[in-house]
């Protein structure tokens, strides 16, 4: 009885498992991770009627969102000043996170700090997709206004298109 072959179909399968390395998972990173360019942005009333939009200013160009693989995020939002000098508007960004929800939708979460407003904002988009295989990134957030007895006064929904660098 011949051992030799048993034994190199053995070392065949332990090499075949020890060149399989942590490298090699690297296509099953999430889509969303890197760097994303802001590309239009569009507003609509809440019955979805088109209300703006217009094309970016050389500074709205520069707003960028940037997803990490610890599933941290950040984004840049550049404004102008009264002067016309850009500027980016964001602080600083305590607890960002995003998370994957279905299928290529995803949620932000966090407190942003702006430079002009004293107070923290809680950023969290109604809904994040990407399509177009992965390359375009589509944020959509409600905005509803309120009086002081609560009843709703008016409202907008935004929706921006980042591409990904």
């Amino acid at each position: 009885m011949n051992i030799y072959p048993m034994k190199k179909l053995k070392l065949l399968i332990g090499f075949i498992i020890l060149s399989c390395s942590n490298a090699d998972s690297s296509g099953n990173q999430d889509p969303i991770i890197g760097n994303w360019k802001l590309e239009s942005v569009t507003i609509l009333d809440l019955n979805e009627i088109l209300i703006s939009e217009e094309p970016l200013s050389e500074c709205e160009e520069r707003n960028r969102m940037i997803f990490y693989s610890n599933q941290g995020y950040t984004f840049s939002k550049f404004n102008e000043d009264i002067n016309g000098e850009c500027y980016d508007s964001v602080q600083s960004i305590s607890d960002g996170n995003w998370s994957y929800s279905s299928i290529n939708s995803y949620q932000i979460s966090g407190i942003v700090s702006f430079g002009m407003v004293l107070a923290n904002l809680s950023q969290k988009y109604d809904e994040m997709i990407l399509s177009n295989n992965n390359s375009l990134l589509t944020v959509r957030k409600e905005n509803h206004f309120f009086d002081a007895a609560g009843n709703l006064i008016t409202g907008s929904i935004l929706i921006e298109e980042y591409s990904k660098e």
